[in-house]
């Protein structure tokens, strides 16, 4: 048994009544008596010990036999610090400043805890180390007093015996000797509430103002709970408690300041005192929630609460979606006319980071553009730049087939009625709207714009609408071979030497077969996510609103025989097409889908159809290395796809100029608008 370990008499033992705890002292032959000290503390006050002497036989036999047993948990400080328990004590000097010059500066600084620690042990020094001596002394009480009395100055009697007890009992630990000043400040005001308490009024006197009763604070909670406001200032609540809760009126001071008063004399807060009340009454964090709404108080008064891709572990296991406008405003068929703004729907990987699907509405925000995303997701990448007219290297955007966790906010993209149910993602995760932080992964990818100060501007784009969109598609492809994901980058041998890019991750994970994409076919695809349509069907090939379309699966599939050959000019056939792109449509002939293009009506360009740490230290040096390429890797990268998309379409990355004032909302506007939704999200459906 340890000196100071701490011991109990489950059941009592002779003047040691039971569950009371006491301390080891010693066990000296010599004397035959074993001591030990009870340490007495209510919670508030002077703490004390008592030393208390047993036979040494009786002891050891109470110990053997179990009546007297150590505690489960041995504290390493006394009971008045007990709450201290695994804090650094030695930085609660950290902000405590000696008495001294610091530069140039006289600072005024309070005793430091160590010195008062040091002081003790000063006075006690003598004491233990005639200790052994002490405790052989037939008043070992008397002894250790007679030490206090000599010490320089002479020390009360019952503090220097607890400090000399505290120490021995507690392994001679330093802080053990701490004072107890933390405890300081905890009564309740509330006992003491006819007497003003704080510091004294500047303005108005010492002896201005009210205590806080119970009665008032139950009147601060009330007059809050009632005035309360989303986006109301706690002045403005407080000065309205005043004048409808607390009934006080404005008195005219001789300097032309004015300052509550009642008219009977009853008591009133002040706003500090209003402040801290409500404050501890509804807590901090429901105050900040009232005063700038939920979404604001999440975003930036929440401390994070960990990554967004933390609970996932593959690919497509959870997904992301979300819709932007670009700045530009799109230019129409029609000279000098200005289109609404394109709206732009992406889907974003949790894991990777990757961009996973992209589709369009014109606008606003529609339905049919998270349809059009997911058919972008399901189907084969170069199967869905090829409808644009974009050409794709192999592999170059590698997700294909819908995601099992599909999260949206409460916008079009949450509707029942999106897509047939037997396509459905297995989970749908709706988010509140205007809230960023539910979705931010995807949210955090959209393309940002610089808000110009002034007279009001806009980008009148030199694109026409297809145009913008084959833009963005190439937007999305960039971002995943530029965007740096590196804060998605595991600690992983098996990542040390991988791109910090979402394609490099995701061909990472895809190799490993940690992806959890629902696969479906073209056919399928097209029949869920595109828009019906109806087409007419002649002996000439197959009409959408005077617009031909023939293919050699058509001609070859006999349908364009059979209606010449039945002599009723045209026929209607179910159909499907992709809003804002007819170069191409599908046909449904026979149970199968055919894909149709467009064709010219004379020779022209076909664009107008259009561990250790030796280990860590490894995987430094591996990771700045690729860092290195990467930041080379990221110019180079953007300078290729720009060159690529310049010379795939033949349109400048950026065209188009900046107007002042709004843009035209003419005749020829209004009519392209009309011509464009023809062929949009406002077509009947089959």
């Amino acid at each position: 048994m340890l000196i100071g370990t701490r011991l109990v008499a489950p059941e009592g033992f002779g003047s040691l009544p039971k569950d009371v705890a006491y301390h080891f002292l010693s066990n000296h032959q010599a004397s035959d008596r074993v001591m030990l000290v009870r340490f007495s503390w209510s919670g508030k006050g002077t703490p004390a010990a008592q030393l208390i002497s047993l036979v040494r036989s009786e002891f050891e036999a109470a110990v053997v036999g179990k009546e007297i047993v150590p505690t489960e948990i041995q504290p390493t400080l006394p009971p008045w610090l007990e709450s201290l328990k695994g804090e650094n004590l030695g930085a609660r000097d950290s902000n405590r400043l000696r008495g001294r010059k610091i530069g140039s500066e006289s600072a005024k600084g309070k005793r430091l805890h160590a010195d008062r620690i040091d002081q003790r042990l000063l006075y006690i020094a003598r004491a233990l180390e005639d200790m052994p001596k002490i405790l052989l002394a037939d008043d070992v009480e008397g002894a250790i007093n007679q030490y206090a009395r000599q010490a320089i100055p002479p020390q009360n009697e019952t503090r220097f015996r607890l400090w000399l007890l505290t120490y021995i009992a507690f392994g001679c630990n330093y802080w053990s000797l701490l004072p107890p000043f933390h405890h300081a400040g905890h009564w309740d005001r509330k006992l003491f509430a006819p007497k003003k308490m704080g510091a004294p009024s500047k303005a108005h006197g010492k002896r201005y103002g009210f205590g806080m009763s119970e009665e008032m604070a139950k009147r601060c909670k009330e007059a809050y709970a009632k005035y309360l406001a989303i986006g109301k200032s706690m002045k403005a609540i407080y000065e309205e408690s005043m004048r409808k809760e607390f009934r006080c009126k404005t008195l005219e001071q001789p300097s032309g300041m004015k300052v509550y008063m009642h008219p009977q004399g009853l008591p009133f807060p002040t706003l500090r005192q209003f402040r801290y009340e409500i404050g501890k009454a509804f807590g901090i964090e429901t105050v900040q929630k009232n005063r700038y709404g939920s979404a604001r108080h999440r975003n930036r008064l929440v401390p994070s609460k960990g990554n967004y891709s933390a609970d996932v572990a593959n690919l497509m296991e959870k997904t992301e979606s979300d819709g932007y406008f670009p700045a530009e405003l799109p230019k129409g068929y029609l000279e000098g006319s200005v289109l609404k703004p394109l709206c732009v729907v992406t889907s974003r990987d949790l894991l990777s980071g990757a961009k996973l699907g992209i589709g369009f509405s014109f606008g606003e925000e529609r339905g049919t553009a998270y349809r059009m995303m997911l058919f972008c997701m399901a189907v084969p990448k170069d199967y869905f730049c090829r409808l644009w007219g974009i050409k794709l290297k192999a592999g170059e955007w590698a997700n294909q087939g819908l995601p099992a966790h599909f999260k949206v906010d409460r916008g079009p993209g949450s509707s029942l009625n999106l897509v047939d149910e037997k396509v459905k993602p297995v989970v749908r995760n709706l988010v509140e709207s205007w809230s960023g932080q539910s979705k931010a992964t995807v949210e955090s990818s959209h393309p940002r714009d610089v808000n110009f100060e002034g007279q009001p501007t806009y980008f009148e784009s030199d694109y026409t609408v297809v145009a913008l969109c084959r833009r963005e598609i190439g937007r999305l492809v960039k971002y995943n071979h530029t965007a740096d994901m590196s804060a998605r980058i595991e600690i992983d041998r098996e990542l040390a030497f991988i791109p910090p890019m979402a394609h490099a991750l995701w061909n990472h994970y895809d190799e490993r077969c940690r992806n959890s994409a629902i696969p479906i076919s073209i056919d399928d695809a097209v029949r869920a996510f595109l828009t019906p349509v109806k087409l007419k069907v002649s002996k000439d090939g197959v009409f959408l609103d005077g617009r031909r379309y023939n293919s050699k699966e058509l001609r070859k599939c006999g349908l364009l025989d059979r209606i010449a050959r039945s002599g009723n000019g045209e026929e209607v056939f179910g159909g499907y097409m992709m809003d804002l792109c007819i170069r191409h449509v599908w046909v449904e002939v026979d149970r199968q889908l055919l894909l149709l293009d467009a064709q010219l009506k004379i020779r022209e360009d076909d664009e107008l159809l259009y561990m250790s740490f030796t280990e860590l230290q490894q995987w430094n040096e591996a990771r700045s290395q690729v860092a290195s390429a990467f930041r080379v890797h990221e110019l180079a990268a953007t300078s290729d796809f720009i060159e690529r998309f310049e010379s795939q379409t033949g349109d400048k990355w950026q065209e188009g100029k900046r107007k002042y004032g709004s843009p035209k909302k003419g005749a020829a506007a209004h009519q392209e608008v009309m011509d464009v939704r023809q062929h949009t999200a406002q077509r009947k459906s089959l």
